[in-house]
């Protein structure tokens, strides 16, 4: 799913200058979500993905019947199909919430952002173990008889929001997602190997290989490293011809 996501999200025309949004906001999300739910809002989150996720997933005219269709489908069906049409709509709406922040983050804060949230989803996970209980308690969050949306179940696995949510974030920064893709994707499927030892890994960590292997936009890097006096020169060369 990740290696899908990641070939789908493509990044808007316009892009973002908000200097370091990209590196801040992702990792305070993950950390004020893990701390909320231990603090027993597990239900606001669920309401929160329940209602939240299937409007973002409907973003933009192609996408509404299909995430009409997604949500009828997470609704009425059972089993893995009712779950597979829950997982597409997380991904419809993460890759939403990349592009949102595409528009307002840079690519190299994108970028160092990805990284950022892959040491701090390492540390919750493995160092303090506040990912399992918190994981548990949203996915357990009880609502009426609709799509529960606040992760992704497929199965015997369970991702969060933020998992998707990465993916998707690389697509917006890399220059070949293809390339990116198939290395997050690879990466993933030897990642979790590990849960043969633990039963839970940091599912962030994959998107750091199609971050590397996949080539950051390097023009958009190095405009965004250049002083703001030398961009405003590089402009100011450029004469009308006589």
């Amino acid at each position: 799913m990740q290696a899908a996501i990641v070939l789908v999200a493509r990044p808007p025309h316009r892009r973002g200058s908000a200097g370091l949004t990209g590196v801040v906001v992702p990792a305070a999300v993950l950390g004020a979500g893990v701390a909320l739910i231990r603090t027993g809002g597990a239900h606001v989150l669920a309401w929160a993905g329940a209602v939240g996720t299937p409007l973002l997933a409907a973003a933009g005219l192609w996408r509404l019947p299909l995430a009409a269709a997604l949500w009828v489908v997470a609704w009425k069906a059972s089993g893995l199909v009712a779950q597979g049409a829950s997982v597409a709509l997380v991904a419809l709406a993460a890759i939403t919430v990349a592009r949102l922040a595409a528009r307002v983050a840079p690519a190299w804060s994108i970028a160092v952002g990805l990284v950022v949230i892959a040491v701090v989803d390492v540390v919750l996970v493995w160092g303090t173990h506040q990912v399992q209980p918190a994981s548990n308690a949203l996915h357990a969050a009880a609502l009426p008889s609709i799509p529960r949306l606040q992760d992704a179940t497929f199965g015997s696995a369970t991702m969060g929001w933020l998992d998707l949510l990465a993916p998707a974030l690389l697509g917006m920064v890399v220059r070949t997602r293809a390339r990116a893709a198939a290395a997050t994707g690879l990466a993933a499927g030897a990642w979790g190997l590990l849960l043969t030892v633990t039963p839970t890994v940091p599912a962030t960590v994959p998107v750091l290989v199609g971050l590397a292997l996949g080539g950051a936009d390097r023009s958009l890097l190095r405009r965004a490293l250049e002083p703001r006096g030398a961009r405003g020169s590089h402009r100011g060369d450029r004469r009308e011809p006589a």
